[in-house]
């Protein structure tokens, strides 16, 4: 994957090992001591200031050509009405305020690749370096709610693939 290539040259280029983490290691990052769905709290808060997830900005008419015939426009992607994260798409790293651990975007912005292949439980062998397959996705990203974000979920990408959500 893109995401393992950069790891490789980034431990070229400063001769310290760099690898994406496993399932299990994004998890007890993100959650930073918490037990909550959030590494902030309730997957229902406003996260305004806390993630970059679907709020009211998806509202905005992203794809004009699909407008209806009134020039409204499509209300179908689901979003959190309530709530203004002040970005349509990605942020900028840093953007909201970090976990307890000092790490940024672990909820939203642009879901994370693990090293971790997407297999159902139990999860024999899944981190083998050599292990092929689609790989597991986590975090959410700016078009997901929060029910999407939390510190659990987990979705699968082919590895070669280049999901638009996902973080190269």
């Amino acid at each position: 994957s893109a995401a393992m290539e950069f790891c490789r040259r980034l431990s070229a280029a400063t001769g310290e090992p760099f690898t994406l983490p496993t399932e299990a290691q994004w998890e007890y990052a993100c959650r930073a001591g918490t037990d909550t769905p959030m590494n902030y709290g309730a997957a229902d808060v406003d996260f305004g200031k806390l993630a970059n997830l679907a709020d009211v900005s998806l509202k905005v008419d992203m794809f004009p050509r699909w407008k209806l015939p009134s020039g409204a426009v499509h209300n179908w992607r689901p979003r959190v009405v309530t709530v203004d994260d002040k970005h349509r798409v990605t942020a900028s790293v840093g953007s909201y305020a970090p976990n307890a651990w000092g790490l940024h975007d672990m909820h939203g912005n642009a879901a994370e690749w693990t090293l971790s292949s997407y297999v159902p439980y139990p999860y024999n062998d899944r981190n083998a370096p050599t292990a092929t397959g689609r790989k597991v996705v986590r975090g959410g990203s700016w078009y997901d709610r929060p029910d999407r974000a939390r510190s659990a979920p987990r979705t699968a990408y082919p590895p070669h693939q280049g999901p638009f959500p996902v973080g190269a």
